[in-house]
């Protein structure tokens, strides 16, 4: 009997020593990073690979602070630079080739960012712009080549929490 209702299939799996809050396909790759954080409250940078037969680890960083969200929807398809929101409220983007340190690092929100997303910047059609979501309840645009956001949007006088699903 045939299946009329949509599955998900499990083809592999792979057991981590992390709580991962966010996993990201890496553009033009058979690659996917998870974020998270350790048990001892540090953050945590796993890049995978997906084999025939197995999913690999092939790079992992420990970092001072959890990691809550990523995304790499504010780099071009060349660049893959990995946009992180944090515990702390603080924006990083990380060249995937060399994770010891960011290329970017910004005090975005005044506690744990949220959610981040963005759009990459294409030849002739803009700049590209990250959107950063904070448990303070501000939402922030932030043009990348530049240290301050260049729209925010602020709660009223009841502050709700910016968040994803």
């Amino acid at each position: 009997k045939m299946a009329t209702k949509p599955q998900i299939v499990a083809h592999l799996s792979k057991s981590v020593n992390i709580t991962t809050y966010d996993t990201k396909w890496i553009p033009r790759s058979a690659r996917f990073v998870c974020l998270g954080s350790y048990a001892r409250g540090t953050g945590s940078l796993k890049v995978f690979e997906m084999g025939k037969d197995d999913v690999a680890l092939v790079h992992e960083t420990e970092k001072k602070v959890q990691l809550k969200c990523g995304t790499f929807a504010g780099s071009t398809l060349e660049a893959r630079h990995l946009a992180t929101g944090d515990f702390e409220g603080k924006m990083a983007m990380w060249d995937m080739d060399r994770l010891d340190a960011p290329v970017l690092s910004i005090s975005a929100h005044k506690d744990l960012i949220n959610c981040i997303d963005g759009v990459g910047g294409i030849v002739g059609a803009g700049a590209p712009e990250l959107a950063t979501g904070g448990r303070d309840g501000y939402v922030h645009i932030w043009d990348p080549r530049q240290n301050s956001p260049v729209a925010s949007f602020h709660p009223g006088k009841a502050a709700p929490s910016s968040s994803s699903v």
